[in-house]
C-alpha cells in the first residue's frame, strides 16, 4: 500500500498495533533480564528499534514481492 492511500483510521490502527508490539517485546526484555526494575527505558528504547526495525523489512519484502 502506497503511503498516500493510507487512511488516518489505518494509521491510528497500525500505530496501536505497533505499540502493543513494543510493550510486548519491553516486557519480553524485562523478563529476561530476570524482572528486575530500574531499566524500563532502556528496554523501551530497545523493542522500539526492534519493531521499527522489523516493520521496515518487512515493508522492504512486500515492495520487492510486488516488483517481481
Amino acid at each position: 500500500m502506497k503511503p498516500e492511500l493510507v487512511s488516518k483510521k489505518d494509521a491510528a490502527i497500525t500505530t496501536h498495533v505497533e505499540e502493543e508490539n513494543v510493550r510486548a517485546r519491553a516486557y519480553e526484555l524485562y523478563a529476561v533480564r530476570g524482572r528486575i526494575d530500574g531499566h524500563a527505558e532502556e528496554d523501551w528504547l530497545q523493542a522500539e528499534g526492534e519493531v521499527a526495525g522489523s516493520n521496515e523489512r518487512n515493508a522492504v519484502r512486500a515492495s520487492t514481492s510486488r516488483s517481481l
